[in-house]
């Protein structure tokens, strides 16, 4: 998938004007540390957005790691293929020494789900606003409707689990695991501490939870002011209702499209079809998705750095020290 991202990449930079592109970026120039500024911003309200899912008796002074190990955490989910399979775990990881693993646990999946409902809430706040000026011709209306359905639908089937416990159905499965050994009775225990922390949230702190989902689409309104910014410095009309447009759709392709690392090639056919939509030129489309992924490339090695700094080599030592105490 991450090798057919990057095709289609080079694919749309063939076909719709690399030297356009590469006018539109000496454009912007130095301004684009104006978007990379506002990226540093969307990170820290979605770190505020994490912070608000922890217990409230473990939240002080926590924010900055948090930020930190999302930075590093994200690095690894938006550029290595599977990367959510390093991502989330090395951030349980890194919080040890802070959290729980089940309470640092508990908070990735709740988080989740508040972002993913702050997307799926963006997305259809967004497309509703602008859906009289669209050409719906130029966009592949029943494939994006299909698929935003389906992860909606596996969003809100994965919140119901979390309310009514992940230990439940855990068990059931454990059940004819027995022959591992110890290693399946720590994971039911430790999934029962998961529930506990999830069940305090659901039903003792559930304006937290609907805080961090505010918060999710606070941060994802950031991206409306990017777009905003970038569609003047490349020529164009600058318009709120079509940067908010861009910007929805730009998340329901990414929302549908989650297993391409960072939505590689994807994102940036999005822009043109999107702006094809809204009648705007197909190369400016492209530049703005260009941008949009060196901005991306910008971050992943802030969070490269961060977790250079956050020393997972450490940790590492430490969990394999634990288990060989045990």
């Amino acid at each position: 998938m991450f090798a057919l991202g990057a095709a289609l990449l080079a694919y749309l930079l063939y076909g719709f004007g690399s030297a356009k592109v590469w006018l539109d970026l000496k454009a912007i120039g130095w301004r684009f540390v104006v978007i990379v500024a506002l990226e540093a911003v969307v990170s820290a309200i979605n770190a505020r957005a994490w912070w608000r899912t922890l217990p409230n008796q473990t939240r002080h002074n926590s924010l900055a790691r948090l930020l930190l190990v999302q930075l590093a955490g994200s690095a690894l989910n938006e550029s290595v293929p599977a990367g959510p399979v390093y991502g989330e775990p090395l951030k349980v990881l890194l919080l040890k020494e802070q959290f729980s693993a089940s309470v640092t646990t508990a908070s990735l999946l709740s988080s989740k789900v508040a972002q993913a409902l702050a997307r799926a809430l963006f997305v259809i706040l967004g497309l509703l606003a602008a859906s009289w000026s669209l050409k719906l011709e130029h966009l592949p209306v029943q494939s994006l409707a299909i698929g935003f359905a389906l992860t909606a639908a596996g969003v809100g089937a994965f919140m119901v689990l979390q309310i009514r416990g992940l230990s439940r159905p855990a068990r059931m499965v454990s059940a004819r695991l027995r022959f591992l050994g110890s290693w399946v009775e720590r994971i039911e225990h430790g999934l029962e501490r998961v529930d506990e922390h999830l069940q305090e949230l659901y039903r003792g702190r559930l304006w937290d939870f609907v805080a961090s989902v505010l918060l999710g689409i606070a941060g994802l309104g950031v991206g409306v002011v990017q777009v905003w910014l970038m569609m003047g410095w490349i020529g164009l009309e600058r318009d709120w209702l079509s940067s908010l447009t861009i910007e929805a759709f730009a998340v329901l392709v990414s929302f549908v499209s989650f297993v391409i690392p960072g939505s590689l090639g994807v994102q940036e056919g999005g822009k043109l079809l999107i702006f094809a939509a809204l009648g705007l030129p197909l190369s400016a489309g492209l530049s703005v998705g260009v941008a949009f992924r060196l901005n991306n490339i910008v971050t992943i090695l802030e969070g490269l750095v961060a977790l250079a700094w956050l020393r997972p080599d450490r940790a590492f030592r430490t969990a394999r020290l634990g288990v060989a105490r045990e």
